[in-house]
């Protein structure tokens, strides 16, 4: 029996070239890409670019590919014809292929397998006391002057702190990973320039270096945390993680849970100015910080696409896509379909019932959501709760980002309650 695969639309590919290209490449749809995604939604949920790299913007889509058989993260096929077929002489992209975020079953089973041994539940959750902390200090002087950037002086280094504290980094030495991980993670960009990747190239060999020396100290030395506790975790087979996966690892998690977890409160602080009735809400009602937390994930999440390959073909409705192909998996559309979030662009922390992609899906579902998701917990009430009149102060400037599109600051103003200011 025939399988029938339908043949594009002429009219429907064009408008999903068009709002695929503004997403990509205008200003415009870099501070609102939101209206592209439903644009593209509704033109060609299932769409082949004009670049030949697929998009998937419907959630039903989304959810059912990132769980398909056929569908891996394979960095030769998501590379192929980039800068000049030499991809893998640059440090950045060789660094990257290392990471864990792609690589595939078996290598990746045995990986995960091996650092859930190490990264529990309790060990995350041992971070409660220290994160509530260092918002603290880290509050205090933004406090005494009524306000300032909380993104940069407050967001980043709470979660670059936690992250240092988690894997053994000591504390004076964090803010010198700061602007190297920054450069690194541009890697994740589609649109890397080569001047970019230069930059890449230069932090990955100094985030090499520094975690290798930290690797070294800890073989010789344990101490309670949790790159000790990879160098000694064991799986049932025996095996354990090697010199080089040990480095990639440390910087894997320190990275991608700074940066994400950055945007994650940004956001969630930045929604709740913007939306004063649902701040209330959840002022008058403590038991709602779980939902408020999932619809900050929803609406705005820190990663809008991750990218995923094909090892076979992989149907969707009744479009078919080839076996070797490249797919952008577009969450953030995905979290404002309509079919499945009623009235998707309203910020509304009632919600009940979802089950956003924020994390992604699968086995390359994010290793550290709870601890990303308990910074939220600690942060979101006490921002609310210890201060009011908060306004942003500033129009918002965008990253130039497709992957990754946050803001590059958050500049506020408040009060303390009490304050008579």
């Amino acid at each position: 029996m025939t399988t029938h695969i339908a043949a594009p639309d002429a009219v429907a590919e064009h408008a999903a070239n068009e709002a695929f290209a503004e997403l990509l490449f205008s200003p415009e749809g870099l501070v609102d890409p939101y209206s592209r995604y439903h644009r593209l939604r509704k033109a060609a949920p299932v769409h082949r670019s004009s670049m030949g790299t697929w998009v998937l913007t419907r959630y039903d889509d989304v959810d059912e590919f990132l769980r398909g058989k056929e569908v891996d993260k394979d960095i030769e096929t998501w590379m192929a014809g980039r800068f000049a077929g030499e991809w893998d002489q640059h440090p950045a992209l060789g660094k990257l292929a290392a990471n864990m975020l792609w690589a595939n079953p078996p290598n990746h089973s045995r990986l995960r397998r091996i650092v859930n041994r190490a990264f529990t539940v309790k060990r995350v959750m041992e971070h409660r006391a220290y994160i509530e902390r260092r918002f603290d200090e880290l509050i205090a002087p933004l406090a005494e002057a009524g306000g300032g950037d909380i993104c940069n002086d407050v967001c980043f280094p709470l979660a670059l702190s936690v992250m240092a504290q988690l894997v053994g980094v000591p504390q004076e030495q964090a803010p010198l990973l700061r602007d190297k991980i920054r450069d690194f993670q541009r890697v994740f960009e589609p649109g890397m320039t080569a001047s970019e990747l230069r930059t890449a190239d230069k932090a990955a060999v100094f985030l090499d270096d520094y975690f290798g020396d930290l690797v070294r100290r800890r073989q010789a030395k344990r101490e309670d945390d949790l790159l000790s506790a990879l160098i000694d975790a064991v799986d049932e087979d025996g095996e354990r993680l090697d010199f080089f996966e040990l480095v990639q690892m440390c910087h894997m998690i320190i990275a991608a849970g700074s940066e994400t977890t950055t945007f994650f409160m940004t956001n969630g602080i930045r929604l709740f100015i913007e939306h004063p009735d649902q701040a209330e809400l959840l002022r008058r009602d403590p038991k709602l910080l779980g939902q408020a937390v999932t619809e900050v994930l929803r609406y705005e999440p820190s990663a809008h696409m991750i990218p995923r390959t094909t090892t076979g073909p992989v149907r969707l409705g009744d479009v078919e896509i080839p076996a070797r192909s490249r797919v952008m998996v577009w969450i953030a559309a995905a979290n404002r379909d309509p079919e499945h979030f009623p009235d998707p662009d309203r910020f509304d922390i009632t919600r009940t019932g979802t089950s956003p992609m924020a994390y992604g899906l699968g086995i390359h579902f994010c290793l550290g959501w709870r601890l990303a998701n308990l910074q939220a917990e600690t942060v979101f009430p006490a921002m609310l709760n210890r201060f009011r009149d908060l306004e942003i102060t500033e129009p918002l400037r965008h990253r130039p980002r497709v992957a990754f599109p946050q803001v590059e600051s958050l500049p506020i103003r408040f009060a303390e309650n009490g304050d008579p200011r």
